[in-house]
């Protein structure tokens, strides 16, 4: 079957030499880039691969160019929301560039599963990588395990981790900071953060963007930290469960707009009104936060540009091009009516009805997934 192989790739090589009216070597330093070709015989074997639709064999010439053309992309096996994107976007960078991506997920433990997937990747002699790394301790992993190719993380974190590493993410602690001095502005004082995942960076700064803000103006003893994970279910849990009695928030930033959904269901079902009685705010932008009643106040993640972002540096890295350690992408607010302070505050209604039939299923579990950043 080599043999086979082998004889097939030559008869390729030869039949586009022939039509070209040129040498096999000539043919081959075509394909490689190499330098020594005229133009009229370059132009004559180019005509000749387009006619037979002729694919050069990847493993053959990265012989000979000591490059694979092929980018490896490591994805945390937690990520769920907005993933498919994301990687549309890192291979359409990366095949217009010339090269092919191949994808691994990895979980916990990180030491072994890098391992497992690094000695995978140098079987492919891949050219670069890619790392989403949302949750804490992965990108500490990469950084220890002494990765010699190119290196770029998708990271919320935004800290430099060791040199030749570059890591591209949004500022999501200056996003979250200015979503709560927005409720601030609105005259709320009583702010409380409903949290997603507490082992994802991507928590850890939207809550410390919040605690800044209460802090620079004197209200963190206002707030009130409600631990969740970052799924729906979780969140209208802890709206449910939540005893109001010492006085309920003015408002509540929710770590994800899928959380929001769920925690207004909830507070819908307790009979307490969005905005009047509690504002609420989200993060991400997710598709559907424009059509919810009322329309929610959110951070808009742009993932699609951090993946391009993060392939664009890993290419000028390839390409031994300088590059920045950090590359810091800003979120924007969009402030709709869900943190808009009504006119007048009004008593809430009944305080702990029953969910109605049309609220019990937000109560299904695995309907929402948090996106990566």
């Amino acid at each position: 079957m080599a043999r086979r192989a082998q004889q097939t790739t030559r008869t390729g090589i030869l039949a586009i030499a022939q039509e070209a009216g040129v040498s096999p070597s000539t043919v081959s330093r075509v394909i490689n880039g190499t330098a020594g070709v005229t133009d009229e015989k370059r132009k004559a074997v180019e005509a000749a691969i387009a006619k037979h639709h002729y694919e050069p064999n990847r493993f053959a010439r990265s012989l000979v160019t000591h490059q694979s053309h092929i980018i490896g992309v490591l994805i945390d096996r937690s990520i769920r929301y907005a993933t498919a994107n994301t990687l549309v976007q890192l291979e359409e960078v990366a095949s217009n560039a010339g090269y092919m991506s191949v994808t691994l997920t990895i979980d916990k433990p990180w030491k072994a599963s890098l391992q497992h997937a690094l000695a995978q990747l140098r079987s492919l002699s891949i050219d670069g990588l890619v790392v989403i790394a949302p949750r804490v301790g992965l990108a500490d992993a990469l950084a220890a395990s002494g990765v010699q190719w190119p290196l770029v993380i998708i990271n919320s974190l935004l800290l430099p981790y060791a040199h030749g590493i570059s890591v591209v993410g949004e500022q999501q602690l200056e996003a979250s900071k200015h979503l709560t001095e927005h409720l601030i502005a609105q005259g709320y004082t009583r702010i409380w953060h409903m949290a997603g995942s507490a082992d994802w960076h991507d928590e850890q700064q939207r809550a410390l963007g919040w605690k800044q803000a209460l802090q620079e103006h004197n209200l963190e003893r206002f707030g009130r930290f409600i631990q969740c994970t970052w799924s729906a279910q979780s969140a209208y849990q802890a709206i449910m469960a939540e005893d109001f009695s010492d006085g309920m928030p003015d408002a509540i930033f929710v770590a994800s707009d899928h959380m929001a959904y769920a925690a207004i269901a909830a507070l819908r079902a307790r009979g307490i009104r969005v905005p009047e009685d509690i504002a609420i705010a989200g993060y991400d932008d997710a598709e559907g936060s424009i059509f919810l009643d009322p329309p929610l106040t959110t951070i808009k993640q742009d993932l699609p540009a951090v993946a391009r972002t993060a392939m664009y540096t890993l290419l000028q890295k390839i390409e031994g091009k300088p590059t920045d350690d950090v590359v810091a992408m800003e979120a924007e607010l969009i402030v709709r009516q869900s943190s808009i302070r009504a006119q007048e505050k009004c008593p809430p209604r009944d305080s702990n009805p029953e969910p109605t039939s049309s609220q019990a299923w937000w109560l299904q579990p695995n309907l929402f997934y948090h996106p990566f950043f």
